[in-house]
């Protein structure tokens, strides 16, 4: 009983409201089935287990990770069967929700997070970028809708999952997690692949390959499969990298269920990469390979790395075995660019893109297009846009060779970074092979941005954030395994 100066005032009993709660939860439940609001009914009967979740998570940022991880890697899946356009803004409310949630357990200094690892080459640098987005909002050629996405987007939603990324992905644990997760994601990826393939698309899938989708997935050399993912041109890199990032791993972890989990992962990704029908996607693995060889400074290593680079090479390039198969037969072109014939209209269109962009050294504006006269069956033009078909060609187009160099240059800086600190700055052997298998992943996925454009789309470029985050954080981590290794050295000592 707490008082005023002149009345008593009783505090409400917790059992009291949690009761008026229930009871105006049943009402409005009732009323729900009644008038059979379904998505109404849904949301009341989740919001308990909802409210245990953002309470569970406010004390604990890593679980509001995983739900971030969670969301983005089904983010296309979930617009797909909602069909409901702005879905979006559910990344943003659970990156504000993330930082809330450090923030909260910052003031009440209840955290083992170390706030100075916000502070790295992945975060500094996107600071240039960020300046470069606000100079762009000078460019006459922008509109409302580009300043919008430059602020939501460019500036607060990538920057905040940089620095959440770097403050939470810390530790070992955090990292083996990271990798266990993303595999079993990867399974659900690989089991819907598979129903795909040997069932047939759904409803969802069957509307949009109507839509537009079928011009390029049901081809006369086979059906392009793209799981849950937006397209095929997004689902075949993130195999790729699924590829390259388990192959290292699994053939360097000490444990063997986990070893070989990894191992069945990379496999997973290898056929999800030949199914995509995703011809640029086979650079992702074979660059990885090769900064790998770079890396694991093993000159065993290196060999065997360098002759299963070569023999893939060889096998695409100058054999025909397999040819069979319509996914390796459609993979091998990719090795003869100059004979296929979307690879020259590439080609063209850049030409193209090239010529409009003479002018315009800050490119046409943030989430804008150039415009063509496209010629119709008829005779007649409709107008439409020269198609970017790569990451890196959008990004030319819409902040022109001087947004792309300076993208380029901090790309360079990053991967030179990662590549310091897994060379010189890793004791952990196991560790080392692990954050070079991550960077590797990444700089195969930044090779690919030239012919595609997975890497700016979900789930991948979460997935290059989060790796690039436990690198710039391999030296903390390296510590902490060091520590525990001392640890546990000096509690068999005392043992004995």
């Amino acid at each position: 009983m707490t008082y005023n100066n002149q009345y008593p005032i009783r505090e409400l009993p917790p059992k009291a409201l949690l009761y008026f709660l229930l009871i105006v939860g049943l009402v409005a439940l009732t009323y729900a089935i009644i008038t059979q609001n379904l998505i109404m009914a849904a949301a009341i009967t989740s919001c308990p287990l909802a409210s245990i979740i953002l309470i569970y998570g406010l004390q604990n940022p890593r679980f509001g990770y995983l739900l971030y991880a969670t969301y983005a890697y089904y983010f296309m899946v979930i617009m797909r069967y909602s069909r409901k356009e702005g879905l979006s803004v559910g990344l943003d409310m659970l990156l504000f929700y993330m930082f809330i949630s450090i923030l909260f357990i910052t003031i009440r200094k209840k955290s083992d997070i170390k706030v100075s690892n916000a502070i790295n080459v992945l975060t500094v640098t996107y600071c240039i970028w960020i300046l470069f987005i606000l100079i762009q909002f000078i460019n006459p050629g922008i509109h409302s809708e580009g300043i919008t996405t430059g602020i939501r987007n460019w500036i607060l939603g990538t920057f905040t999952l940089y620095i959440v990324s770097s403050l939470l992905l810390d530790s070992p644990k955090m990292l083996k997690r990271g990798l266990i997760v993303w595999g079993i994601f990867t399974i659900t990826a690989f089991l819907k692949l598979l129903y795909q393939r040997y069932v047939g698309f759904d409803h969802a899938e069957r509307i949009w390959l109507i839509n537009g989708g079928a011009t390029t997935h049901i081809l006369h050399s086979g059906i392009r499969y793209f799981s849950f993912f937006s397209d095929a041109g997004n689902f075949g890199p993130h195999m790729g990298i699924i590829t390259i990032v388990y192959s290292i791993a699994g053939f360097h972890t000490s444990q063997k269920w986990l070893a070989w989990f990894y191992r069945s992962i990379a496999l997973m990704g290898l056929i999800g990469l030949l199914m995509s029908g995703t011809r640029g996607a086979i650079i992702v693995p074979l660059g990885g390979i090769a900064l790998y060889c770079l890396l694991c400074k093993s000159i065993k290593v290196m060999t065997t790395s360098a002759i299963i680079g070569l023999f893939l090479f060889v096998f695409f390039a100058f054999t025909n075995i397999g040819n069979g198969n319509s996914f390796i037969r459609r993979m091998r072109t990719a090795f003869q660019p100059t004979q296929d014939a979307s690879y020259n209209v590439r080609i063209e269109n850049r030409e193209q893109i090239a010529e409009y962009l003479k002018t315009l050294p800050l490119g046409v504006g943030l989430g804008e297009d150039i415009p063509k006269l496209w010629p119709a069956k008829d005779g007649s033009y409709t107008q439409g846009t020269l198609p970017p078909d790569s990451y890196y060609v959008s990004i030319w187009i819409q902040t022109g060779i001087v947004g792309l160099v300076l993208q380029l240059i901090i790309y360079s800086i990053v991967l030179l970074r990662c590549c310091y600190i897994v060379m010189f700055c890793i004791q952990n052997r196991e560790l080392m092979h692990t954050l070079a298998a991550l960077t590797c992943g990444v700089f195969g996925m930044w090779i690919n941005g030239y012919v595609g454009e997975g890497m700016g789309q979900p789930p991948t470029n979460f997935v290059i954030v989060a790796s690039l985050a436990f690198v710039m954080n391999g030296i903390y981590i390296d510590k902490k395994i060091s520590k525990q290794n001392s640890n546990k050295n000096l509690s068999n000592i005392i043992s004995l």
